[in-house]
């Protein structure tokens, strides 16, 4: 048996008599980006596949240039061959980037087990009852310990921006992992239920082979703030409101719901939940007793006309911009049973995820429009507190533990390395701080440091409407290409026996020039198309062979005189 040792501590404990087992990490997502979050890890006896551990899955949120794309899930085809292994999926906390994606990749990982905290499996229940999924998150107490596999889990209570949050210590036959998703130490929660030192403390002791901890707030200083001055300052605006008060957060955040409809029934206003999401959280987290209030204090939205604007308060959905959601409906004016008015409040307490700041912004710009007062975290401190970490927190983790590696996850590669300087200078060594990209597959084993030994290809799995992963590279450039450069369709009648032009032929298009302005541009490119219909002597039957003409000539004739190069659609009609 072979040993590392940190601060005279074994870390790593090897069960073969041939030394040949080891640990494998794959990150599919959340490494290098802030969501889209999951991990596999994947025990190998002998070099082969014994045990999978799957930690999240999440999705993440479009590029500016997806154009149409709702959502980006992981790639799992690793994981398709490979069921047979998969003894189980445990979840972190209740957030889409950590949950969201199951309903769409379920099915791919075959019949596996999925746990979670109380809380977190109810948030993820509620997405598979939607897809009708005959299949649920079993709930699990935070003093259990669940072997699944290789693998045994145990489960640490952290503060975050949701209750039932919670890290991971994954006990392996290499050693423990410490799966530090998403936290800060809060040593104040607006619930009551502080992050667990004790537990951290403990396993600290025992010894850590390694820290993967979350990374997005590694470029503040000192501690995050508590939640409880968030609710202070949604006090202010409660004062200072003259009408409706509308007041959105991410659905998730439960207990900043919880603590604003407290304020709310304190100063004599009546509350209202506008918007599936946050309906179902409210409902699912009163059931399971995470949130309480007086019932007579609920107003149905149908029933707000009976109410003055002075006594109402709104909980929306809608917090990042949300084109569908309720307050861009609002905002809008497209909403059954509420406007926006003069003398109305909109608190926005939330900070827009990486990739939605142009739709908070124009969200904003339209509620300005409307007359309301908008209040939101550039303009009002403290309205937002983040729940992840600062320095201080990802220092007090990396202390408490001692880990012999560490592994930055949860953030752009600008806050991985920030993560890597900050355990740096807690005495860390750069090359045991590591910065693996996603598909990369970084191996634990006994006889040598943990290295990356091979790269499992990954591409972005975009969900398009009801359709999953069937917007490709090609889709999304032809949408990429419409966007910039417009596009032109060419229709052509032909008739069917001689392959002879019966008219035409027409051009239509949209976003590229300005057809009653274009006489000469289009001139000539009906004169090119006729020239590429001609290069065909005889009867014309290989119609590819003739669209794949017509788009080329076309395209050069349109770059030589524009500039541009619209996407072309020919379209042969046979008559």
């Amino acid at each position: 048996m072979s040993f590392w040792k940190t601060q005279h501590r074994t870390i790593f404990q090897g069960s073969s008599k041939t030394g040949k087992d080891s640990v494998r990490i794959i990150p599919l997502g959340g490494t290098g980006n802030v969501t889209k979050n999951m991990f596999v890890y994947e025990y190998r006896v002998e070099g082969k596949i014994r045990d999978i551990l799957i930690v999240d899955c999440g999705i993440g949120f479009p590029d500016p240039e997806m154009y149409g794309v709702d959502v980006v899930i992981p790639d799992v085809r690793y994981l398709e061959n490979k069921k047979q292994y998969i003894r189980g999926l445990v979840f972190t906390h209740g957030h889409d980037d950590h949950i969201g994606g199951i309903p769409y990749v379920y099915s791919k990982l075959g019949n596996v087990p999925m746990w979670g905290t109380t809380l977190t499996a109810a948030f993820a229940n509620i997405k598979l009852r939607e897809i009708k999924l005959n299949t649920r998150v079993t709930p699990v107490e935070f003093d259990k310990t669940l072997i699944i596999g290789a693998f045994t889990v145990s489960f640490v209570r952290m503060t975050h921006s949701v209750p039932d949050a919670a890290n991971l210590i994954i006990e392996t036959p290499m050693g423990i992992f410490y799966h530090g998703s998403d936290f800060k130490f809060d040593f104040d929660p607006l619930d009551g239920k502080r992050s667990e030192l004790a537990k951290i403390n403990a396993v600290g002791k025992r010894g850590v082979l390694c820290l993967l901890s979350d990374s997005l707030g590694s470029e503040r200083p000192g501690f995050t703030p508590s939640e409880q001055v968030v609710g202070e300052t949604i006090e202010k605006e409660l004062k200072l409101a003259t009408g409706k008060v509308l007041f959105t957060t991410q659905s998730s955040n439960i207990s900043r719901i919880q603590r604003a409809i407290e304020l709310a029934i304190q100063y004599g206003r009546h509350v209202t939940f506008l918007g599936r999401s946050i309906d179902q959280n409210v409902e699912e987290s009163v059931k399971l007793g995470y949130m309480k209030f007086e019932r007579e204090a609920l107003v149905r939205d149908r029933d707000l006309k009976r109410v003055p604007a002075t006594k109402q308060f709104l909980v929306v959905a809608g917090s990042q911009g949300q084109p569908d959601s309720a307050l861009s409906r609002i905002a809008n004016d497209n909403h059954r049973f509420v406007t926006l008015d003069e003398g109305d409040t909109v608190i926005i307490s939330a900070d827009p995820i990486p990739g939605r700041e142009h739709d908070v912004n124009n969200l904003i710009d339209q509620i300005y429009r409307k007359g309301a007062r908008v209040s939101y975290s550039d303009i009002m401190e403290d309205l937002h507190i983040s729940g992840h970490g600062s320095q201080g927190d990802m220092m007090l983790l990396l202390s408490a533990l001692g880990p012999r590696y560490v592994f930055p996850i949860g953030g752009t590669y600008k806050h991985l390395m920030q993560y890597r300087r900050l355990a740096q200078d807690l005495g860390f060594d750069k090359k045991d701080v590591l910065v693996p990209e996603e598909g990369q597959v970084l191996e634990f084993s006994p006889h040598n440091p943990p290295r990356v030994v091979e790269t499992v290809e990954l591409e972005n799995v975009m969900v398009d409407g009801l359709g999953v992963g069937d917007v490709g590279s090609v889709v999304l450039r032809d949408r990429q290409t419409i966007a910039t450069e417009g596009i032109v369709v060419v229709v052509i009648p032909i008739q069917k026996s001689t392959g002879k032009v019966t008219s035409g032929p027409d051009i239509i298009s949209r976003g590229f020039v300005y057809m009653k302005d274009s006489g000469v541009l289009l001139d000539q490119a009906r004169h090119v198309i006729l020239q590429s219909l001609r290069l065909k002597k005889g009867r014309m039957m290989d119609w590819l062979f003739v669209r794949k003409q017509i788009s080329e000539n076309l395209s050069s004739l349109l770059a030589k005189e524009t500039g541009r190069h619209p996407l072309i659609v020919p379209v042969i009609v046979e008559v």
